[in-house]
C-alpha cells in the first residue's frame, strides 16, 4: 500500500503528529469514489475507487484530529479572514453512485459534512466515465494523459474512439454517475452540491463560448434537476489556468477546487483553493502525511 513504509517511520518517530500541528491551513481532501468491500475492486481506474474500510478509517481518523466542516463555511471563512488552522474539508469529484450510496451515508452518521461536484449531463446517460473504461486503461503509456486531456481534451467520445473501446456489460453500479432521482434525496438530506461542468471535458482547451456554456449550463441544470443553486465548482482533471478561473466566477460560482497539492492559508483565492488527492492505494500513515502537508515531491503527480 503507497507509502507504508516510508510514512510508518515517520509517524513513529512523531514528526507527522509534529507537521500537523504547525500547518496553518485548511485541509480540503479529495475523492472520487468508495465501493464496497465485495465490490469489483479490479474494475475501473485503480486509483479512484476506494473500499470502504480504508475510507472509514480515513474519515474516524481525521474527525478524531480536525474539525471537519462544510465547504461553504471554509470559504466564508477563508473571506473573512479568520483562522483556518485545524480545519479539514471532504470533497467529492463527479458524483459517483457508490460516493453517494456507501460513502455519504457513513459521513452522514459521523456528522461529518461533505460537498460532491457533480457533472451535470452525466446523471442522465449514467454512462461510464472514460477513464475507467478498460480499453482506456490497457492503453495508458508514457504520455497518454496529456494526449488524453489536451490533444483530445478530455472528451469521452475522442479518447473512447482512439482507445478502440467497446460498449461494456455488467459494470457494478457504484462506478457509474448517480441518477438525479439520487442526487436530490442525498442534497435533501444534507449533501452538499457543487458543479463539474456539464461534460468533464478540459477547460483550457475550449474557446470563450464553449468555456461559459461548460460552467453556467451546469450550474443550471443541476438547480433545476435538484433545486440546489451550486456555489462552488471544481475544475476537470485540475486543469485550469487564469481565464478559465475567471470565467469561473462570471459564471457564478463563490468558490472552485482545483487538485493542486497543499493546504490552503488564509488570503488565498477562493477559486484556487487546492486540495489532497487521496488515492486508492495510500496507508493510513500515508495518509496522515499528505494531509499534514508531507507529500514528497516524487509522489506529486497529477
Amino acid at each position: 500500500m503507497l507509502g507504508s513504509l516510508y510514512y510508518g517511520a515517520i509517524h513513529n518517530a512523531g514528526i507527522t503528529s509534529l507537521a500537523r500541528r504547525l500547518r496553518q491551513g485548511a485541509l480540503v481532501l479529495c475523492y472520487h469514489n468508495v465501493v464496497p468491500q465485495s465490490a469489483q475492486r479490479s474494475f475501473g481506474d485503480p486509483g479512484l475507487h476506494l473500499p470502504l474500510d480504508q475510507f472509514a478509517s480515513q474519515v474516524e481518523w481525521l474527525k478524531n484530529r480536525y474539525r471537519v466542516i462544510s465547504l461553504g463555511e471554509l470559504v466564508s471563512r477563508l473571506a473573512s479572514g479568520r483562522s483556518v488552522r485545524g480545519l479539514a474539508t471532504i470533497t467529492f469529484d463527479d458524483a459517483y453512485t457508490g460516493a453517494l450510496t456507501v460513502a455519504w451515508p457513513l459521513l452522514r452518521t459521523l456528522g461529518l459534512p461533505a460537498t460532491v461536484f457533480v457533472v451535470a449531463d452525466a446523471p442522465d446517460h449514467r454512462s461510464l466515465f472514460w477513464w475507467d473504461n478498460p480499453a482506456v486503461i490497457r492503453g495508458t503509456s508514457a504520455g497518454s494523459r496529456e494526449r488524453r486531456l489536451l490533444s483530445l481534451g478530455g472528451d469521452a467520445r475522442r479518447v473512447l474512439e482512439d482507445a478502440g473501446a467497446t460498449p461494456l456489460r455488467d459494470v457494478p453500479v457504484t462506478h457509474v454517475p448517480a441518477d438525479w432521482l439520487l442526487i436530490a434525496r442525498q442534497a435533501a438530506a444534507g449533501l452538499d452540491l457543487g458543479a463539474h461542468t456539464l461534460s468533464h471535458r478540459t477547460l483550457t482547451t475550449l474557446d470563450d463560448a464553449e468555456l461559459a456554456r461548460e460552467l453556467v449550463n451546469a450550474g443550471t441544470l443541476i438547480e433545476e434537476r435538484t433545486g440546489v443553486r451550486p456555489a462552488s465548482f471544481s475544475y476537470p482533471y485540475g486543469i485550469w489556468d487564469a481565464r478559465v478561473r475567471d470565467a469561473v466566477r462570471r459564471a457564478g460560482y463563490r468558490a472552485a477546487v482545483t487538485l493542486d497539492y497543499g493546504l490552503n492559508p488564509t488570503g488565498i483565492d477562493p477559486c484556487e483553493l487546492r486540495r489532497v488527492n487521496v488515492p486508492a492505494s495510500i496507508s493510513l500513515p500515508a495518509f496522515a502525511g499528505w494531509t499534514a502537508g508531507m507529500r514528497p515531491k516524487r509522489d506529486r503527480a497529477a
